[in-house]
């Protein structure tokens, strides 16, 4: 098995500092994938300016061309998150 790596985060929204820190860690730890994990309701900072499905929709059009980039839906889909 091939290592994954997890790169959670707002993403609100998502820029070129993100994909390049991303793009490093595949590359440099070798790894088969990197998930994208937006936060759905971030706990740790005030409410962001995109909502979640926005948030998600931005990844997912920013990570598209990137072979090993993958985003994964499941905290925005997450029944029960936090809210303020």
């Amino acid at each position: 098995m091939s290592p994954v790596g997890i790169f959670g985060g707002t993403f609100d929204p998502i820029h070129f500092g993100h994909l390049r820190t991303a793009f490093e860690l595949l590359q440099a730890l070798r790894l088969a994938e990197l998930r994208f994990i937006p936060a759905g309701n971030p706990p740790h900072r005030d409410v962001p300016l995109a909502d979640a499905e926005a948030r998600l929709a931005m990844v997912r059009a920013a990570t598209a061309e990137q072979p090993g980039f993958v985003v994964d839906d499941r905290e925005v889909r997450r029944v029960g998150r936090p809210t303020r």
